[in-house]
């Protein structure tokens, strides 16, 4: 009997409309964000999910607290779900980061699964995390659907481990704030079900 993960990227920051990279900042979710998550939360009640897990950090907190009041579920954190640690990288943009460092974008690709940010967490601890939350989901709630708010990074070494692909670089897949990618897992094996859906956010503007 499978289990049924909806993984959520949390709500838009300010920091997000800034390009600028949060690691484990604190930073909270927009007034937009705030509007996305609600909009998460009306759709989410149709997969009637028996459990809500989240990232400690603050954006996905705030993110899944909204959601939590819509399932009337409880917010259970997992620290698995946290963002990676980006170490010197946090709180500066890329554009800025790899001006400094002409080589830096050639390594992440290089280095693969063995990349570090300078001072951060290594791309294979973020992986071995991410895949032991879903193998305690499938343990825990057998033949059931859950709920787990996370990050874009989180996210993106997830599902290369799960189509079993090497990371190159900077990502390739674009996590939106509050959309949904879903994941079935039981005793014997993983597979992504879904990416990316974003159906219930059609119609949201920013103010």
């Amino acid at each position: 009997m499978a289990t049924r993960i909806i993984f959520v990227r949390h709500g838009v920051t300010e920091l997000n409309n800034l390009g600028v990279i949060q690691g484990a900042a604190k930073t909270p979710l927009t007034d937009f964000g705030r509007r996305q998550a609600d909009s998460a939360a009306k759709a989410l009640k149709a997969f009637k999910p028996v459990a809500l897990y989240s990232s400690p950090y603050v954006r996905a907190m705030q993110t899944a607290e909204i959601i939590g009041k819509h399932l009337e579920l409880p917010v259970i954190e997992s620290t698995r779900l946290r963002e990676q640690g980006l170490g010197e990288w946090e709180g500066r943009a890329w554009k800025d980061i790899s001006a400094a460092d002409p080589q830096i974008a050639q390594r992440r690709s290089s280095e693969g699964w063995w990349f570090c940010p300078p001072g951060g967490e290594p791309r294979l601890r973020v992986r071995h995390r991410m895949l032991a939350f879903v193998s305690e989901m499938a343990e825990r709630h057998t033949d059931a659907t859950v709920v787990a708010v996370t990050h874009a990074g989180s996210m993106y070494f997830l599902v290369h481990a799960l189509i079993e692909k090497v990371p190159m670089g900077r990502t390739h897949i674009h996590f939106f704030n509050c959309g949904f990618s879903a994941v079935k897992a039981d005793s014997e094996r993983m597979s992504l079900i879904s990416l990316n859906e974003i159906a219930h956010l059609q119609g949201l503007e920013e103010d």
